[in-house]
């Protein structure tokens, strides 16, 4: 309960129920999905529920992030796909054990489109020919197993940084084509999302269907936390509790964190949760998370009006910045994840913890050991 760290599973997965139906529907139906939510918002729990808990599909996941060229983004696809056929580690094999590969393609029913691949791999080829190649591998190979695969592109945003803008249209070209694949891209900058698939300039426009994820709902984590509380018999101020978790904006991770810390500090000290405590459990993780969040406000101050524009957002400060030069740093910082569009000429920042830290005095947004100053 209160797990942080890694996705969320089973039990303990709560609120998506309006999501996951629609979610399943989509894979039945093998309908491409786009899911955008800020980062830590649980776009992989969702996924990782999906695929790995209830275990009723064949998948490719990639995290396009942790990928450094699109050569290494190809080579994950290509292991992966060759990993459902049996064959593990397929492009090192190329390189080292090319007698053993060559026995085990005879195993697999697609023995030509295998060979194609080590002719495309142990030959110089461009990134792009390979990267065409990988994906129609896929599709061959749940062809020839009589499936549908889902590949999964985790912070699909990012994937223009490993060649250029035109790998958007290759892709899409490609895609388009392939009849024995779904696939589901994920993205925490959701206003570049929006861009690549809503916008009818994008190549990707009308492509997938659109899921937004937004924060866990109030009334169901609040009923959620009471019963694992009461489990416990820990002690606490119903209206703190509430007024907690609505502080917390529904925000998976911080909602999580600041809970778990109030649960094992209940039992450890046999304490009522009262509205101290509380504003403690905020204040320690806020600070725990302060190396991160003092990176972000640094690269903020390196960026012309960035670190004035959201202070004063989460200070209720009217900016002094010229029409122009407001809406461009506004379109800048949502670009960067850290704001979001609520509606004409209006933005919330999308970083609870960051939000928090902004309000405090100067001397406090220096100051490491001390409980900042909140109220609920």
């Amino acid at each position: 309960m209160f797990h942080t760290g890694s996705p969320v599973k089973g039990d303990n997965f709560i609120d998506r129920k309006k999501h996951l139906p629609l979610f399943k529907a989509y894979l039945d139906n093998n309908q491409h999905i786009m899911i955008k939510a800020p980062r830590r918002f649980g776009k992989t729990s969702l996924v990782k529920h999906i695929f790995d808990y209830e275990k009723n599909y064949e998948y490719i996941y990639i995290d396009i992030r942790l990928n450094y060229s699109l050569e290494s983004l190809t080579n994950q696809i290509i292991n992966k796909a060759y990993e459902l056929v049996k064959i593990k580690n397929f492009v090192k094999q190329v390189k080292d054990s090319m007698f053993n590969l060559l026995q085990s393609i005879k195993t697999i029913t697609i023995p030509e489109v295998a060979e194609l691949s080590i002719d495309y791999i142990s030959k110089p080829s461009q990134p792009i020919e390979l990267f065409i190649h990988s994906l129609d591998l896929v599709d061959k190979i749940a062809n020839s197993k009589g499936i549908n695969i889902k590949v999964i592109f985790d912070e699909f945003q990012d994937i223009t940084n490993l060649y250029d803008k035109n790998i958007l249209e290759v892709l899409r070209s490609v895609a388009q084509h392939h009849s024995n694949i779904t696939y589901i891209f994920l993205g925490s900058i959701e206003s570049i999302m929006t861009k690549i698939f809503e916008s009818k300039s994008s190549p990707f426009f009308h492509f997938a269907s659109v899921i937004q994820l937004d924060g866990l709902d109030i009334d169901e984590l609040y009923n959620y936390t009471i019963k694992e509380f009461d489990k416990k018999d820990i002690k606490y101020d119903k209206d703190v509790l509430y007024k907690t978790i609505k502080l917390l904006q529904g925000h998976p991770e911080y909602s999580a964190k600041v809970l778990q810390t109030l649960y094992i500090n209940a039992i450890i000290n046999n304490s009522i949760i009262d509205e101290e405590k509380s504003l403690e459990a905020i204040s320690y993780r806020v600070i725990e998370n302060r190396a991160y969040l003092d990176e972000i406000i640094s690269k903020l101050k390196t960026k012309k009006h960035h670190f004035e524009l959201i202070y004063n957002l989460a200070n209720d400060l009217q900016p002094t910045l010229t029409s122009a030069t407001l809406y461009n740093t506004y379109i800048s910082l949502a670009d960067m994840g850290l704001i979001k569009k609520i509606e004409k000429g209006k933005y919330k920042i999308v970083d609870i913890f960051l939000e928090i830290l902004l309000k405090q005095t100067d001397n406090r947004m220096l100051a490491f050991d001390n409980k900042l100053e909140l109220k609920l």
